[in-house]
């Protein structure tokens, strides 16, 4: 019989949910690979709108009502309310007093959480008190699980405490972890649940003992010991950090973690992250180490290590146009290893240089204006720093009028400079040019472009430099204090696409060839009388040899009288995946280019650039090839050069490479050798269940290891243990001495719990110096 009532004891169990479902659910909890460890675990439905108003069903094989003002439900017992139900053997509800008792198969589902009991519930539908004996739980959507003697819910189902409670990620008949507590309270409108006389055990050991602990119900920040981690190297030791979290306000927090190295001492870390109004962000993170141990003996035995890092970012209107960030970091003066030593999670170390940058400015689609402030802190001894810019102002713009399109570059620099003897500078650059489109067809396209670039220079020049710029050519009485350029340069640039249908291996595919065409005009004029503040050589790859300079920076502009000649090609599979990408180019001067970075740098009969060769390959979607070389045709000999090849299938993954650099042609790297360069790394799972990692690269020139890594990895349903090794090369910046840094890591993982071990708990490809990455620049 189907019998709909208002009101049946349904809505009982809304307080247990969200207090299994958040007290026990891990926050990160990572879904393992294998299919078996959740065939148990049901799907997660969220619940619809308006559910608590939907009608509730109740349908029973019988219905007995008795003078006394009882109901009594037998034989499958199914209650239902949208996304809720509830069954149960026998169900009875006292309509005096209405106290509501079920029995035997008792079984609660709502999409989020499935709750089951052999035993009773008893409950009262006016006060909604209610008690379950032995309960068993499953969470939807994820493996956690457990159970409890006894769950009681009180004061409207706002309290639930469960007595003799268990949790667990293991599937079942495979719990090789546990959580068990004599006692769990959660309240509702708390953000902490509360659970006395914690016991972890591993199969049938106990192994740690928590008397009282606090857990999160909610998503909401709360003051308290974070994790603590582990890890273990030959350079630091034994390496403990504690953090603890402040929840200070909604939009301000803080963490602060004792760290305490074996070799070292202990350090204190602090970071303070903010969001003072709507649209800025940002956070404040800091390190300090009194002395170091590892230092006693040494003219820094008594010198504090810190470092301080400050990042801001704010967007001051609605649609975004005003913005400003800040990124600095600085550590003590002289401190060259400090990042090497502690790897902060915060800092960019770039040229052994950190970043201190401010900068903000209004941003629109068709022009820009920004400010910056830029600093280096240098972290090499007995090297120049950089010029300061204090400021640079930009204003680019661009706007397109159907067949022609014009553009402005434009930049206002200040250079300074700390150090004596330097020359500093102002400098004004002023760049405009018209592009119009002479031929634009779907498979051509042909541009031609003119501009000019106006730079003026006001340049403070001491009357001796310094021996770094001597020893490069530059001279005092060569430097003017002003200097006005003005170079006009013409650009024609065109393309075309060709495509045909090809058959090999009896495969159809679409190949397609793109040659393309650049001529550059720009004239020469002596630059020797301007110093060089932020202009370096530039690579000289495919696509820069389509670009309009050779060097990056305005302090000098290279003349050009050249044709630059390339094409490429591309083979698409009938799925319009690319299978192969092959590009070449040179670059042909009808004039040698005379202008030099240094003024010691004499100019040659280079007719022609490097032959630049770059290709791709996806061979059938697991194999992948990467190569690219530069030959100097010249003298028929390999600048440059580097080769990939990967395969990549279901998890299985293997890469090896080599790289070459001809020393002659890389002169600016301080190559004392040609770099040769082979390595390669791999993750391969042995098993279902076991994985090994590895990586190993060797300089073969100079005939020694610069990273080697070697990694087991056991894994099931809901734990894991990994053991590494790595040796890599690690160097001492104050006496310039490549020393060998060693780490063992030994980790133990609980899914669902938290890790316990030694090493940073990454298990991947690739290592400390070389992380993996794919170079391929295929369009799929």
């Amino acid at each position: 019989m189907k019998i709909r009532i208002i009101g049946f004891p349904l809505v009982l169990f809304t307080g247990l949910t969200p207090a299994l479902t958040q007290a026990q659910t891990p926050e990160d909890e990572t879904p393992f690979s294998f299919s078996r460890c959740f065939g148990h675990v049901p799907q997660r439905i969220d619940a619809p709108a308006n559910a608590n108003q939907a009608p509730i069903e109740v349908t029973a094989d019988n219905l007995e009502a008795t003078r006394d003002g009882k109901i009594r439900y037998r034989g499958e017992v199914n209650v239902t309310q949208a996304h809720r139900t509830f069954r149960a053997d026998y169900a009875e509800l006292d309509q005096q007093s209405r106290d509501v008792q079920a029995e035997g198969n008792i079984r609660y589902s709502d999409g989020s959480i499935t709750v089951r009991s052999d035993q009773t519930l008893t409950s009262n539908l006016d006060n909604k008190d209610t008690t379950l004996e032995q309960a068993r739980y499953q969470l939807h959507g994820n493996p956690g699980r457990g159970g409890a003697e006894q769950v009681r819910m009180t004061n409207n189902t706002n309290k639930v405490a469960l007595d003799g409670a268990s949790y667990t990620t293991c599937p079942p008949g495979e719990e090789v972890w546990e959580l068990r507590a004599s006692e769990v309270r959660v309240e509702q409108d708390q953000v902490f649940g509360e659970a006395w006389n914690t016991v972890l055990w591993v199969k049938e050991v106990p192994v740690f003992y928590f008397p009282y602990f606090k857990f999160p119900v909610k998503d909401q920040r709360q003051s308290g010991f974070l994790y603590p981690t582990l890890d273990i190297s030959s350079d630091n030791g034994t390496d403990v950090s504690l953090p603890y979290y402040w929840n200070i306000a909604p939009n301000y927090d803080a963490t602060y973690t004792p760290r305490y190295m074996s070799e070292r001492g202990l350090m204190s870390q602090l970071e303070l992250r903010y969001m003072p109004v709507k649209g800025q962000t940002g956070a404040l993170y800091g390190e300090y180490l009194g002395s170091d141990d590892s230092l006693v003996n040494t003219e820094l035995e008594d010198t504090s290590r810190w470092l301080f890092n400050w990042q801001h970012n704010a967007r001051f209107d609605a649609e975004s146009h005003w913005r400003a960030s800040v990124d600095y970091t600085k550590v003590a003066g002289g401190d060259f290893n400090y990042l090497d030593d502690f790897t902060p999670p915060v800092g960019v170390l770039v040229d052994d240089q950190l970043l201190q940058s401010f900068q903000g400015g209004y941003y629109d689609r068709a022009w820009q204006l920004t400010a910056e402030v830029r600093d280096y802190q240098v972290l090499k001894p007995d090297t120049l720093a950089p010029f300061q810019l204090v400021p640079s102002l930009d204003l680019t713009g661009y706007r397109g009028y159907g067949w022609y399109d014009l553009s402005l570059n434009s930049e206002l620099s200040q250079f300074n400079n700390d150090q004596a003897d330097v020359f500093e500078a102002s400098r004004l650059h002023i760049e405009p040019s018209v592009i119009v489109s002479l031929i634009e067809k779907p498979g051509g396209l042909l541009t031609a472009e003119a501009g000019a670039y106006y730079t003026h220079f006001e340049q403070d020049v001491p009357d001796t430099l310094a021996p770094y710029y001597q020893e490069r050519g530059f001279v005092s009485d060569r430097l003017d204090t002003s200097v006005d350029r003005l170079l006009p340069k013409l650009r024609v640039r065109g393309n075309l696409v060709f495509d045909r249908e090809a058959q090999w291996f009896e495969q159809a595919f679409t190949q397609t060839l793109e040659p393309q065409l650049q001529y550059l005009y720009v004239p020469y004029t002596d630059q020797d009388n301007i110093g060089l503040y932020d202009t370096t050589d530039m690579s000289q790859d495919y696509y820069q040899l389509f670009s309009e300079r050779r060097f990056a920076g305005l302090d000098r502009i290279s003349d050009a009288n050249q044709v630059t000649a390339g094409f490429t090609s591309r083979i698409y599979d009938p799925l319009g995946t690319e299978r192969l990408r092959l590009a070449l180019a040179q670059t042909y001067n009808f004039v040698s280019p005379r202008v030099g970075l240094l003024p010691t740098d004499t100019p040659g009969e280079v007719k022609r650039s490097f032959l630049t060769f770059e290709g791709d390959a996806n061979l059938d979607g697991n194999w992948f090839v990467h190569a690219s070389a530069q030959q100097d045709t010249s003298e028929q000999q390999l600048a440059s050069g580097n080769i990939t090849l990967e395969y990549n299938e279901l998890g299985k993954l293997a890469q090896i490479g080599f790289r070459h650099l001809n020393q002659e042609y890389f002169q600016d790297t301080s190559l004392e050798n040609d770099l040769n360069q082979l390595g390669g790394t791999f993750s391969w799972p042995l098993d279902p269940q076991w994985r090994m990692i590895g990586g190993y690269y060797r300089d073969i020139e100079l005939n020694r290891n610069i990273d080697t890594l070697i990694g087991l990895r056991y894994d099931s349903c809901c734990w894991a243990v990994s053991l590494t090794w790595e040796q890599w090369q690690k160097t001492d910046k104050l006496v310039n001495q490549v020393n060998q840094e060693t780490s063992i890591g030994l980790r133990f993982e609980l899914k669902g719990l938290s890790s316990l071990g030694a090493g940073n708990g990454d298990f991947g490809p690739g290592s400390q110096l070389l992380p993996y990455y794919r170079p391929f620049n295929l369009n799929n």
